[in-house]
């Protein structure tokens, strides 16, 4: 009989594609508190609970997970992975971090636009805004600054109290605009630590989040 197929390695800036057609990020994978491995994504991928999870880049593997849960407002959600995947940690990532301080520099990994960076705008609590170039289907990837996992990407968007800037948000262009400037919007992203804070403290999966 023919061997079965290799479990594929899933970790931050895995392309996924979300109940098979939204195609979005993952920001990391690991295992949670109960020993369940496990892995996050932006919330704004999926609607429902349960919805299927398969790899852009590899359908064969199947199913490799399944959104168990979400949080709107923090935009994240859960993937409870199947045996189809094993986690593993992003190349260059050392462990997670603070939101990252005005000017400092952030990158991001998406399926869409790939590794990019730029400098942090704002914060505000738990979110910021940067310019690492950002597009479709980079929702959930991962933003480290200096080695570290500090956010997970949810969308462009301006900053509050940016000015004159604020009121022509939308007609920024996008960072892959054909017409390229360097003036573009924005990306927000959420504190990774204040995402995996949020799980435990509503004993949901992924919960005491320990990274690949």
């Amino acid at each position: 009989p023919a061997a079965a197929q290799a479990a594929a390695p899933v970790g931050g800036g895995t392309p996924i594609l979300v109940g098979g057609n939204a195609g979005c990020t993952i920001t990391a994978a690991g295992w949670d508190a109960t020993g369940a491995p496990v892995a996050f994504t932006a919330a704004h991928c999926s609607e429902d609970l349960g919805t299927q999870v398969f790899l852009r880049d590899d359908p064969r593997a199947g199913v490799i997970g399944t959104i168990a849960t979400r949080n709107e407002v923090l935009d994240y959600s859960v993937i409870r992975l199947t045996p189809a995947a094993t986690p593993v940690r992003q190349p260059g990532v050392t462990g997670t971090g603070p939101v990252p301080d005005f000017g400092a520099v952030v990158c991001k990994d998406g399926f869409t636009t790939g590794h990019t960076c730029g400098v942090t705008w704002q914060r505000e609590g738990h979110k910021f805004w940067h310019h690492a170039c950002a597009g479709y289907g980079d929702s959930g990837g991962p933003v480290t600054h200096e080695g570290r996992l500090v956010g997970l990407l949810s969308g462009g968007h301006m900053p509050p109290n940016s000015g004159p800037a604020g009121s022509v948000g939308p007609l920024l262009p996008s960072c892959v605009h054909p017409a390229q400037t360097p003036f573009f919007l924005p990306a927000i992203s959420y504190s990774f630590d204040t995402i995996t804070a949020d799980a435990t403290e509503r004993n949901w999966p992924g919960r005491g989040f320990r990274m690949a």
